[in-house]
């Protein structure tokens, strides 16, 4: 097959691999006007050489393709072929589920497997594939198997070290495997083979290039970033304002309550109505919430048993999978149906921000006592999900989803901006108002240490916000899973992902050590979100004010807060420039090769250097105690010279530490040069500007109202903040000021362990400080 070139950027090409003469048609992830735009001659070039198809710049080759292939192929799915379906709602850990078990299979499409193999070289990394289970960071020497399920979120683009990116156009499920330099990915349905390159200088602009093709991030709320209290499950009206009630009394600041599943009648799994028993005006409780400054979020499922008035509606119109329990999410007019349900009732009550659950319909390994071989697994979802979706967009099921949530909820309301935690994406998610979260993982150590590399990969992969459940949605194991399904006496054994290591929750100190380390780390997440099930989350249940874990809990969420003033305006850096929040030190760093492989640590915004704690220092599971050192050994990274942020003292980049880390501290390390806005109260206003000496910095403040759209049409304020390190000045200026300026504020200058303070008054004029 003859490669089809095309230059859709300066620095993006575009190949496609067809049999006969089809034209290629952009799949749901890649936005249809990219192609348009062909304003800038590419950089890229690409030619055939000894067998490869390879591209180069002026600077050399810099990837070569070595093999591809088209393999025809049948795509069929479920169809009645007259008979009366026969369909079971079954009791799942993931919900409730339908399956159909009489369905009969019909041909849909012809398609063909893909397979495309290119070759690397030895001492290249390669990142990216979105988010998985294990932890893996530098995918050489690694298969990976790559389909929607809870706990894998598959993003088919990689970026390696010898910053260059490629993206494919494809929505089914696939394969990657590298070994032995030959990086191969097996697509399973396909119509072509079509994929983008993408060069750039460093890791920004290659994420810019994929946000290029897939869509800017919309801004969220201001009050998403602040901090989310979540469990499984409150149960009523009552519960969730006395929670309310219970933060304000202890002046510990919340932004958001979240209502998991069950908020409909008893039977009714998937009913976007309330149960009037549990929640008798909801509309009410939503608007105490508010008076307190608290948004509601609240979960909904694509799913709805039979029976109910949601599934009876959707199965009139004909919208539903061959489950007939699940809406069809890439049919128009069944998006349109959902969310009129959703209108209905949730959002009519004042609903903020929808928890859109379990949006990897279709998951068949979600069960038995022993985690299946990955291959097995993989197997599972093609015959399961591929009966159901057409096999050629398998994984985008929660784009699709996403997509109808977003384009309703703004053409009825443009004064509340679009927030929906999920538990799935793909590439393109980010413009719809999503945050993704890692699934329902457990608590152990280990994979609290896998969870950074898997936020590190998928904000690789272009996704901007992303956030896990502090703690583990999973605590224990059999004791636990007993309880869940209330029954004490089961035999067990539970099931293979239920392998928390505290069935005692909270009343083990192991626990609460492991939480408190959670919640750490979660504070320099896009998100700060606490959830789980099997033992209580809010921070009272872990102590006692005057106790290390409750004191440290309190701590955490009121830097998170402290911090507001700079993450929103990151968040601003994500919308304008395709900035990324959550950031692997190859973004900043990729000249120093000892972080190439360090997933243990991370950027947040240009300032914080992240290095949370990934070991137990004093109780194991039974509130077991152990000795340690209570220190840890952590990286500088080369390139700038770092500030502890707990202690003041000043470290030369490109060196190990061993640092004390006890459990009311996690090593937090400031960049010098940094500009870093701060706000003394929750109300996120920064009212401080802490300055680290030692080199040139700067920062752009953004505000705007925090809620509406009107930030597309340039109503916000931005203030630069330049600091001239030799000169030891500092340069304001007002660039808008829609939304108003910092009138007053103190700065602080912190230079190689002092602090000096500085009063400022300013009317919003060009201005210099002399420090």
């Amino acid at each position: 097959m003859e490669a089809l070139i095309q230059a859709i950027d300066r620095n993006i090409l575009k190949v496609v691999y067809r049999e006969g003469k089809k034209e290629h048609k952009s799949g749901a992830q890649i936005l249809p006007e990219t192609e348009a735009d062909r304003t800038q001659a590419c950089q890229i070039c690409a030619g055939q050489a000894e067998g490869e198809l390879v591209f180069q710049t002026e600077e050399g080759i810099f990837a070569r393709q070595t093999e591809v292939e088209l393999i025809p192929k049948e795509v069929f799915r479920y169809t009645f072929s007259g008979n009366a379906p026969v369909i079971v709602t079954k009791k799942t850990i993931d919900g409730e589920r339908a399956f159909v078990e009489n369905a009969d299979t019909v041909k849909v499409a012809d398609a063909y497997e893909g397979r495309i193999a290119f070759r690397l070289s030895q001492d290249e990394a390669i990142y990216g594939l979105g988010q998985q289970e294990n932890g893996v960071y530098n995918y050489r020497n690694v298969k990976e198997y790559l389909y929607q399920n809870n706990m894998k979120i598959p993003m088919p683009v990689i970026l390696s070290s010898r910053q260059y990116a490629i993206l494919f156009d494809a929505g089914c499920m696939f394969t990657y495997e590298e070994k032995a330099g030959k990086m191969t990915f097996t697509f399973d349905a396909v119509d072509d083979l079509t994929y983008y390159v993408i060069k750039g200088d460093c890791m920004d602009e290659l994420v810019k290039g994929i946000r290029t093709l897939t869509g800017k991030a919309v801004m969220l709320p201001k009050w998403a970033f602040g901090y989310v209290q979540s469990k499984e499950r409150y149960k009523t009206q009552e519960e969730i304002l006395t929670t309310a009630e219970e933060f304000q009394k202890r002046d510990i600041p919340v932004s958001c309550l979240v209502l998991d599943w069950h908020s409909w009648e008893e039977g009714k799994w998937g009913n976007k109505i309330f149960d009037k028993s549990r929640f008798p005006d909801a509309k009410a409780m939503v608007e105490e919430l508010h008076k307190k400054g608290i948004a509601f979020m609240i979960s909904v499922w694509p799913n709805m048993n039979q029976g109910t008035e949601n599934n009876e509606e959707m199965a009139k119109a004909g919208k539903l999978l061959m489950n007939l329990s699940t809406y069809d999410a890439f049919d128009e007019e069944a998006r349109d149906l959902y969310w009129e349900q959703c209108e209905r009732e949730l959002f009519a009550a004042g609903t903020d921000a929808w928890w859109c659950d379990s949006t990897e319909p279709f998951t068949p390994d979600w069960n038995g006592a022993v985690k299946r071989p990955d291959e097995t697994r993989y197997q599972m979802a093609k015959d399961s999900t591929n009966q159901y979706l057409d096999a050629r967009e398998s994984n985008l099921f929660a784009l699709k989803h996403a997509q109808g949530i977003y384009e309703h909820q703004r053409a009825v309301c443009s004064q509340k901006r679009v927030a929906n935690l999920t538990r799935s994406g793909s590439l393109g998610s980010q413009r719809y108002g999503t945050i993704l979260w890692s699934g329902d993982i457990a608590a152990t150590w280990d994979v609290l240490k896998n969870q950074i590399a898997e936020g590190l990969s998928i904000s690789m992969s272009g996704i901007p916000y992303w956030t896990l459940d502090a703690g583990a949605f999973f605590t224990g194991t059999l004791e636990c899973w007993r309880k869940f399904i209330n029954d004490p006496q089961a035999k067990g054994p539970q099931p293979w992902f239920w392998h928390g290591l505290f069935e005692k929750g909270v009343e083990d100190l192991g626990y609460r050590e492991l939480y408190v380390r959670w919640l750490q780390f979660s504070t320099y997440l896009p998100m700060m979100r606490s959830h789980g099930t099997d033992t209580p989350r809010e921070p009272w249940q872990f102590g006692e004010a005057g106790s290390v874990y409750y004191d440290t809990i309190v701590k955490y969420i009121r830097k998170r807060y402290a911090m507001l003033p700079y993450t929103y305006s990151l968040a601003w850096k994500v919308y304008r420039d395709d900035y990324t929040m959550l950031r692997s030190l190859m973004f900043d760093f990729a000249q120093d090769e000892a972080v190439k492989e360090l997933k243990e640590e991370f950027m947040y915004g240009p300032s914080y250097l992240v290095c949370p704690v990934t070991d137990p220092m004093e109780y194991g599971p039974e509130s077991t105690p152990i000795a340690t050192s209570g220190k840890v050994e952590i990286y500088l990274p080369k390139g700038a010279d770092w500030y502890a942020e707990e202690t003041e003292q000043y470290f030369e980049g490109g060196q190990k530490l061993l640092v004390e880390a006890g459990v009311d501290t996690m090593p937090v390390f400031i960049r010098a040069g940094s500009v870093i806005p701060k706000a003394s109260q929750a109300t996120g206003s920064m009212d401080e500007l802490h300055v680290y000496a030692g080199a040139d910095g700067s920062f752009e403040l953004y505000e705007d109202g925090g809620e509406d759209y009107e930030y597309e049409s340039g109503v916000y304020s931005l203030i630069t903040f330049r600091w001239e390190d030799s000169r030891r000045k500092l340069c304001v200026k007002a660039e808008k000021t829609e939304f108003g300026y910092p009138e007053k504020f103190e700065v602080f200058l912190h230079e190689k362990g002092t602090v000096q303070k500085q009063e400022v008054v300013w009317d919003g004029t060009g201005t210099e400080i002399l420090l």
